[in-house]
Order: structure tokens, then C-alpha cells, then sequence
């Protein structure tokens, strides 16, 4: 939304094709909408990887429209496009190919610097058409390589692929295809433990690296879930020995961890620190969780029950320490074998 408002189209104008209150896509709205617009210009744009679920729009039939209908297909593939390094989960990524643009981060699956994006454009003529100016103080570069000034918004910009060919040197696609891998299988282990949970419940499937689960104690009612939490979210970044994104799902207030960073990894189980996080956990009793008013003392258990209880699913895939220094040796002698 925030591009399209850049560049004069509007934010009024998109409109959101979802057949559910999930958001999933409805393939059959966007052929009538295409239809209607009778060949007008049209941008469809598909996701790939949702940022509450790691869900996928079903890309390759989004493609056979595009191409129908004349349709620009753009792909959003912030983190989501990583998934085409694992056979476990590159089905998701079919039709990728088929794509006008597709645009992905590189400082999240990737972990280089923040700030780090990449986009890749079909037709060059067309990408750097949008882009290319000229001025008497600019001098003219051969096309045997790349002038970024006419590749994107910014004339003056940081040499960000250096970061990023450091360390695709460094890991490259195997390394890289194993950290994705790990992190699969540690957020399927987060999923069966929050289906395990009887006061945790999972919202939606796991096909990626996102688990999107509440706290739903049975004694606790529905219209207070919300609310609780909210502030149970707000608990657990307040404990600050573990972190997760408090977001809004299919109109339900969840939690979706996301397993991206290289240093994550399975550790064992820490059931004397899941124990002391709750006992450490100070005062929430249930008036204030639910706005001061009196409630149910199974809100002042659930507060507990939910510290200890996430606080442990996710710290047994907590950070392995390791200093920065450290890091950068480990990259450069890589880089230098």
C-alpha cells in the first residue's frame, strides 16, 4: 500500500480478493475482476509467505490469469521465496517463474544487514526505464555492468551486496538450504507442542516458518480473549528471555513466532525454567489483564500458565550465544578457504 501511494496510484485503489476472513485468495473474484476491467492495465499481486502464517497464494494459477488477461503479476516474496531452497517446501514457490517481478528481503531468511532487499524484473528495458534519468554532472557508464542509480529509487546508495555475496560465499546454497531446513522442523516441533497444550490453541497450518497460535484457557470466555492476550503478550516481551510478534489473524489477537535467525536452534527441554518463568512472573492477576474489571480466577492461572508455557516452547529453540566477533572470523574464514 505504502508503494503504491509512493508512486500516485493510491492506496484507495488495490483491492483485496479474499474469500475468507484469513485473507486466502479467491481465485474466482480475481478472473471477474480482470474480466471487468476489459484489458485495462492491472497489477495482481500474489504473496508468497504470509506474515502470520507463512501461507502461500496459489501462485501458478494466479500466473495462467495474469498472462490471460494481460495482467502484471508481482510477487511479494519477502521471506517466503526461501522456500524454494528445501524439496520439502519448494512446491509452495511454483509458478515463481512466471512472474513480471518478484521481490524478496535479504535481511531476513538471509540474515544479511537490515535494510537489504532484492528485486528481480523481467524485462530490463522496463526496470530500468522507470528508474534511468540523466544530468550534465552525470557521467555516461558502459551497460557491461550494472548502474544502480538506474535500478531503483536512490542515486546515492551503500554498497549492499557486499554484505550479501559475503555470505553466500561464505554458506552458499547448501549451507543456506540446512539453516532453512532447521528452521522447518523447529517450527512443526513449535506447532506440536502448542497442539499438545490444552490452554494453547494453533490457528492455522504450518507450511513454512511461522506458527500463529493464542492462549485459549477452556475456562476463560471468548470475549475475553482478545484482551488477555494482548497483555500476555506484552508479559512475555516484558520477561525478555524470549520473543514473539503479537499480531491479528482471522480477527483473533495470536502470537506468530518466526524461526528466521541462523543462530536458532533446538536445545533441550528446560522444565525447571519454564517453571521459573512463571513464579517470576510479577502480579498479573486477573483484573488487570481484562481492563481492571473482576474476572474469573482462571485468567490469573491462564496469565502463569501461558508465561511458563510459551516461554518454554520457544526458549527450547532460543539463541545459541555467540559474540559478533566470533561471527565475523567464522564468515571471513570461510570466505578466505
Amino acid at each position: 500500500m505504502k508503494a503504491l501511494g509512493l508512486v500516485g496510484i493510491g492506496r484507495e485503489r488495490p483491492r483485496i480478493l479474499a474469500r475468507d476472513q484469513a485473507g486466502r485468495l479467491d481465485l474466482e473474484a480475481l478472473e471477474a475482476a480482470l474480466q471487468a476491467d476489459g484489458g485495462s492495465p492491472a497489477i495482481v499481486v500474489a504473496t508468497a509467505g504470509d506474515v502470520n502464517t507463512g501461507d502461500f497464494d496459489p501462485i501458478r494459477a494466479m500466473s495462467v490469469l495474469a498472462r490471460k488477461y494481460r495482467a502484471w503479476l508481482h510477487i511479494d516474496g519477502a521471506f517466503g521465496l526461501y522456500a524454494a531452497l528445501s524439496p520439502h517446501t519448494r512446491h509452495l514457490t511454483d509458478g515463481i517463474d512466471s512472474a513480471d517481478s518478484v521481490a524478496v528481503d535479504g535481511h531476513k531468511w538471509l540474515n544479511a544487514p537490515y535494510d537489504t532487499g532484492f528485486a528481480f524484473v523481467r524485462d530490463p528495458a522496463i526496470h530500468a526505464g522507470s528508474f534511468s534519468t540523466t544530468a550534465a554532472y552525470l557521467r555516461t557508464e558502459a551497460l557491461a555492468r550494472p548502474v544502480y542509480c538506474n535500478l531503483a529509487v536512490e542515486m546515492s546508495r551503500r554498497a549492499r551486496a557486499l554484505p550479501v555475496w559475503a555470505t553466500l560465499r561464505a554458506y552458499g546454497r547448501d549451507g543456506y538450504r540446512a539453516m532453512v531446513e532447521r528452521h522447518l522442523a523447529l517450527a512443526q516441533r513449535v506447532a506440536d507442542q502448542v497442539d499438545e497444550a490444552p490452554d494453547l490453541e494453533r490457528l492455522a497450518d504450518v507450511p513454512l516458518n511461522v506458527v500463529c497460535f493464542r492462549s485459549h484457557p477452556p475456562d476463560v470466555p471468548e470475549a475475553d480473549l482478545d484482551e488477555m492476550n494482548r497483555r500476555l503478550g506484552a508479559m512475555v516481551l516484558e520477561d525478555g528471555r524470549v520473543y514473539f510478534g503479537t499480531t491479528e489473524y482471522a480477527g483473533k489477537v495470536a502470537f506468530r513466532p518466526a524461526v528466521v535467525n541462523w543462530r536458532t536452534r533446538r536445545r533441550g527441554p528446560h522444565r525447571d525454567g519454564r517453571t521459573r518463568v512463571g513464579r517470576e512472573t510479577p502480579g498479573y492477576g486477573a483484573g488487570r489483564l481484562i481492563g481492571g474489571r473482576s474476572e474469573s480466577a482462571g485468567l490469573a492461572g491462564a496469565t502463569s500458565r501461558l508465561a511458563w508455557r510459551t516461554s518454554s516452547i520457544l526458549r527450547a529453540s532460543r539463541f545459541i550465544s555467540r559474540s559478533p566477533r566470533s561471527s565475523r572470523l567464522t564468515i571471513w574464514r570461510r570466505i578466505s578457504s
